[in-house]
């Protein structure tokens, strides 16, 4: 075991300790004041669930972590084209993932620290975020593209191939950025009225938003790097 993660599992114990200590702290205090028994027992009833909702918690990171490991070797036998709308995958389904457990994916990149702005785009607009954060990896070379350094432009958004860089367009922000793509994604390539839609899936979009005829299957990579990251540093973590 590395120094790093006894120092996470000591930083654990200690966590859960203090807030042992807290809760105890609490009804000690509660319990001077309130001095009724049926109060003393309606305050243990709270910490009790107090403790219970705490391992709750814990269990439904699991549980979400499981699922993803699962749903990333499905995508793998079949491909990131033929998931379930169940799966994590799946692109007009939001993630279940915190903004942290989303940024783990980016540590080391230049785009890390964006996990929010990838999760308040997802929630608003409905476009999974594993894609969503797959697409600004493969375009921007994991945030080392001028376009993002000098425009916030994740996406080569309208870089055309004629003069990508003057045309392509600058953001004020990468939030923008992302929202923008997720609601033109959304829009015009995952909605049925959409004026490019083809079907849900990577090689549907591909067909008409990027020249590059790989482009699917590198994002559709990507996506399987992304969540690895995610459970790679999940399981660091426990």
């Amino acid at each position: 075991m590395s120094n790093m993660k006894k120092k996470k599992g000591l930083f654990k114990n200690i966590l859960i300790n203090f807030t042992l200590l807290l809760c105890l702290f609490a009804f000690l205090t509660i319990n001077r004041v309130l001095g009724s028994e049926s109060k003393r027992d309606l305050m243990y009833y709270g910490l009790e669930k107090i403790n219970r909702k705490t391992f709750e918690l814990y269990d439904m990171k699991k549980l979400r972590f499981e699922k993803l490991r699962k749903d990333l070797d499905q995508a793998r036998q079949s491909s990131m084209n033929h998931v379930s709308k169940d799966s994590d995958f799946y692109l007009l389904k939001p993630t279940p993932f915190t903004v942290e457990e989303l940024d783990s994916a980016l540590i080391g990149t230049g785009l890390e620290g964006l996990g929010k702005d990838f999760k308040e785009a997802e929630e608003k607009f409905g476009v999974n975020a594993i894609l969503l954060m797959a697409m600004a990896k493969h375009e921007t070379g994991n945030g080392t593209s001028e376009l993002f350094k000098d425009k916030n432009n994740l996406f080569g958004f309208n870089a055309y191939d004629d003069d990508p860089y003057n045309k392509a367009t600058h953001f004020n922000s990468p939030g923008e950025s992302i929202n923008t793509v997720a609601d033109h994604l959304k829009k015009e390539y995952l909605a049925k009225d959409g004026d490019y839609y083809k079907g849900v899936s990577p090689d549907a979009i591909g067909k008409s938003y990027a020249t590059d005829p790989d482009w699917a299957s590198k994002v559709s990579n990507m996506m399987e790097e992304v969540a690895s990251n995610m459970i790679s540093e999940y399981e660091r973590l426990k």
